[in-house]
Formats: C-alpha cells, sequence, structure tokens
C-alpha cells in the first residue's frame, strides 16, 4: 500500500515552497501600479507584485533596466496589451531558463499542428 505522500506528484511536493509563497502574495492587494517610459513615452502598467518581482530579477540577469525590458517586450508584441505582452515574456523567460538549466532542448511552437479543428458535437 503506497502513504499519502505517494499520491502526491513529484512536482507537487517539489514546489510546496512555491505554492506558501503564492499563499502569501494572495494576502496582497492583487495588482500593482507603477509607471514606465516604454519607448520614450510615460504609461502605466497594472501587475501583480511577483510578476513586478520577476521583471525586476530579469533586469539584474540580463543587465537592463524596468524600463528598457518594457519597451523591449513592446517592440516586440502583435495584437495584445503591453501587460499582457509583458506577462508572457516573463513566463517565457523563466520558462526557457529551466530548460536550459535541465539540459532539456528550446520550446519550439513547430512541433505542434496549429490547423487542428475542434471536434464537432455529433
Amino acid at each position: 500500500m503506497t502513504g499519502k505522500k505517494d499520491n502526491i506528484s513529484f512536482l507537487s511536493q517539489s514546489r510546496q515552497g512555491l505554492r506558501e509563497e503564492m499563499g502569501q502574495l494572495a494576502g496582497k492587494s492583487g495588482l500593482t501600479l507603477k509607471n514606465v517610459v516604454v519607448s520614450g513615452r510615460r504609461t502605466s502598467l497594472r501587475l501583480e507584485p511577483m510578476m513586478w518581482d520577476a521583471l525586476l530579477e530579469i533586469g539584474v540577469r540580463e543587465g537592463l533596466t524596468l524600463n528598457e525590458i518594457c519597451s523591449l517586450v513592446e517592440g516586440r508584441r502583435v495584437q495584445s496589451s503591453l501587460t499582457a505582452a509583458i506577462r508572457v515574456f516573463t513566463l517565457s523567460y523563466f520558462r526557457t531558463a529551466a530548460q536550459e538549466k535541465q539540459g532539456w532542448p528550446p520550446f519550439s511552437l513547430s512541433e505542434f499542428p496549429l490547423n487542428v479543428k475542434p471536434k464537432t458535437s455529433p
């Protein structure tokens, strides 16, 4: 018979600290408004405190200011808000870092078909 811990996935076990941190952050007000300068223009962004922390960490790792990161994202975004594009950028940055740390090849969307038609009910 397996114990209770055996029923929890490895990912769940290894992410317990993250769950606790997320729980603590949930107690903070949801979104934080900050002013940034994007491509020479001042604008405001509302992001979760954890997202702001992640952007600052990316800046330290890459030697970029918050404004430079936001301008970089602005120059590459397509049909989305800047806030959404920054969230995607942050997720992609850390996902790529995790893959490289594991020695995994970079993720490629070309490996998955994009023209999949949804199933229709009879």
